[in-house]
């Protein structure tokens, strides 16, 4: 063995036992440790019912009991969240009753629903009429149809496209029932959306308190005007505030419609057994058509043509020219090469 592995060996083996000695140190003093009555405690809080377990490692043995979180002696009732954590969150533990959250609150929402249903019948004026009563039958709760159109298909069976607003209470059941006018066999395509525009319903709110109160101020500003200039600029700034309170009040007024009243597209679309088979002929429509067909032809063709002249052709006389010019100057230099080959070669004379 060489002297230099050798000592290489040596390096590695004192490493390693170094390595072991500290492993044994560390296992001997958890032992000691855990031997002494130390270990861990911990506890769990069941944020549902308000109960809880805690329990405790130590001293090889495992410990738990089912318990309840004791109330914040110095925590109001209804405190809010920041406040229960401004406070000492190592003496105070707060129950969920601390914090107040009404219940109108959590189930007041400010949904807005909407849905489209694409689906194929055998007579879609007659599925556009029953649509209209149904309709019609909800009026007094404020549906209403919002358009109609009728375009395409065969003579009686025109494509259908409707857009009608009925109340958000009765959304569901008018989904189905116009769902229900499919035929059988085919599956309609639904979408339904739900938009929660509570948020914003309130920030709207919010902003139109704020708005009249300045507004409010604006007026007994007026009224304590002691300038012309004065009441000049609170009546600039007063209309300002009256068009900005006007928008989102005209805002909150839309949100409020759309919420109450729900939106429903529908497509309607003949069914394909349900159209007649064209039997027609048109001879004159076809040779129109072609004629049309030439025209379009002849009219790309000369677009072309002008194009290519304009566009294309100046580029392609430049590169000619060019490339023209460098082969007859290397025609020119390879005829120039033999001559003076020529002139310079021996001549032999004959005897």
């Amino acid at each position: 063995m060489s002297p230099k592995l050798k000592k290489w060996l040596i390096i590695g083996g004192s490493i390693f036992g170094g390595l072991v000695v500290v492993v044994i140190i560390a296992a001997v003093a958890i032992s000691l440790l855990f031997r002494s009555g130390g270990g861990y405690a911990y506890e769990a809080y069941d944020m549902d019912d308000g109960t809880g377990y805690r329990g405790a490692y130590g001293e090889g043995e495992y410990a738990e009991e089912d318990w309840a979180y004791p109330e914040a002696p110095s925590a109001a009732p209804g405190a809010s969240y920041d406040e229960a954590q401004s406070l000492d969150s190592s003496n105070i533990i707060y129950t969920p009753e601390d914090i107040d959250v009404s219940q109108e609150q959590q189930t007041d929402r400010l949904i807005i629903r909407n849905g489209s249903i694409s689906l194929q019948s055998n007579d879609t004026r007659a599925a556009k009429t029953e649509i209209e009563q149904l309709v019609e039958s909800l009026a007094g709760e404020g549906a209403f149809i919002v358009s109609s159109n009728e375009y395409g298909g065969a003579e009686n069976l025109p494509y259908v496209s409707m857009s009608i607003r009925v109340p958000a209470t009765q959304f569901d059941a008018v989904m189905e029932q116009i769902t229900s006018m499919a035929v059988e066999g085919t599956n309609p395509s639904i979408v339904t959306t739900a938009d929660d525009v509570t948020e914003e319903y309130v920030d709207l709110e919010a902003r139109i308190e704020t708005l009249e109160t300045a507004r409010d101020r604006l007026l007994a500003l007026m009224e304590n005007a002691a300038t012309t200039e004065d009441l000049l600029m609170a009546e600039r700034q007063l209309t300002e505030r009256e068009a900005e309170i006007e928008s989102l009040m005209g805002r909150l007024r839309y949100l409020t419609e759309a919420a109450r009243l729900s939106r429903i597209d529908i497509d309607l679309q003949p069914y394909i057994l349900s159209q007649p088979v064209d039997t027609r002929w048109r001879p004159a429509e076809t040779v129109r058509e072609a004629f049309e067909a030439l025209i379009d032809g002849l009219r790309d063709f000369g677009d072309f043509l002008i194009f290519f002249a304009i566009a294309v052709l100046p580029w392609l006389v430049v590169f000619g020219a060019v490339i023209y010019g460098i082969i007859r100057f290397v025609i020119w230099r390879v005829r120039v090469g033999q001559r003076k080959r020529a002139a310079a070669a021996p001549v032999i004379e004959e005897d």
